[in-house]
Formats: C-alpha cells, structure tokens, sequence
C-alpha cells in the first residue's frame, strides 16, 4: 500500500512517499545482500517498508535530512498473555553508527528510508515490534543547529512460535510522539 505524507522543510511543501507491504519474496527484501543466519526465504510475510521522495521542491543542500528511527519491542513468555513479560525502546541503528554517536538510519540529500525487519522473535513466544519513524531537519547551518520533527509513522508487525505474522497498521504521527521519541536520539 502507498502512502503519502506532507511536510514542510525550509518554507517549501514536500511529500514523502510510503510503500508498506508484506514482503512478497526474498528477492524483493533485499535479503540475499545480507549475511543472515537463516534461510531469507524465511522472510516472506513480514514487513517492508520503504520511504523515498520524488520530484522533491528543494534543490541540493536545501534537501538535506534524515530518519531516526525507535524500536519498541514488547516481548510475551506466553502467546496468550494480555501483558508483556518485557518492553524495550531503542535507537534502531548500527554498532558502528552508535560507535560514532550517529543517531540515524538514513540522511542524504535527500534521506531515502528502507526497512524489512525478519525473526526477531528470540525466546519470546510472542513478540510485537514497532517502529517509529521520524523525518528531521539535521542540525546545520540552515537551521541553527536544531534537530527539528518534520513528518513522522509507526508500522511493524507481530510474530508468535506458531510462525503467525500480523502487519501492525500504517498510523501518521504528530510532532508530540517525537517529543515523546527524541530522546532515544542523544548519542
């Protein structure tokens, strides 16, 4: 399903665009790209997500921004449990960005975004992931060196020992679920 998004950046109106599916194959995900420790055909029917920009009102380094992306993981001891055993929130980037106290998933001129979570079911018999995703003005000169919200959208899935998989629904996100967020981005 496409979705779109409006924001504002640098006094310009934009649209972020939002393709959000079950991934229909691995060779679609990506998945054969990366050195994962199981099958990637395992990955069929959890959720891919990809955010881009097209025809952007903005020219070169007017269009810089970026993604900061939080995990919440609720995990469940039992399937049927009403309450999870654990919940978690994280900064969803890499070692080596963390290393370097790089708190985002993408930026660029400007940022694309994909994403295609798969078995992160652990020993949870049950696991709810989601994930909130911010598009932000990075601090620069062109903005006083302020990290400022400018769109954001939760999605994700749930996953159970039975091998069921329930995409979460596309949800828009408002300038308080950032304020909410932005502090899992201070490295």
């Amino acid at each position: 399903m496409r979705y779109t998004i409006s924001f504002n950046l640098r006094g310009k109106e934009n649209t972020i665009f939002v393709d959000y599916e079950k991934i229909p194959n691995a060779e679609k995900s990506g998945f054969a790209a990366l050195k994962v420790p199981f099958d990637i055909n395992e990955c069929v029917g959890y959720p891919m997500l990809h955010a881009f920009f097209e025809n952007m009102n903005l020219y070169g380094y007017e269009r810089y921004c970026g993604w900061i992306q939080v995990i919440e993981r609720r995990d469940y001891d039992d399937m049927d449990a009403e309450k999870p055993a654990s919940v978690s929130l994280e900064l969803d980037i890499s070692e080596e960005m963390r290393k370097h106290k790089i708190p985002y998933f993408a930026y660029g001129y400007p940022a694309e975004l994909f994403d295609a979570p798969c078995k992160n079911l652990g020993n949870s018999e049950k696991l709810d992931w989601r994930a909130y995703t911010y598009l932000v003005d990075l601090p620069s000169r062109m903005n006083n060196n302020q990290l400022v919200f400018l769109a954001g959208f939760s999605w994700g899935y749930s996953e159970n020992k039975n091998g069921d998989i329930q995409l979460f629904d596309f949800a828009v996100l408002s300038e308080d679920n950032w304020l909410e967020h932005q502090k899992y981005a201070l490295l």
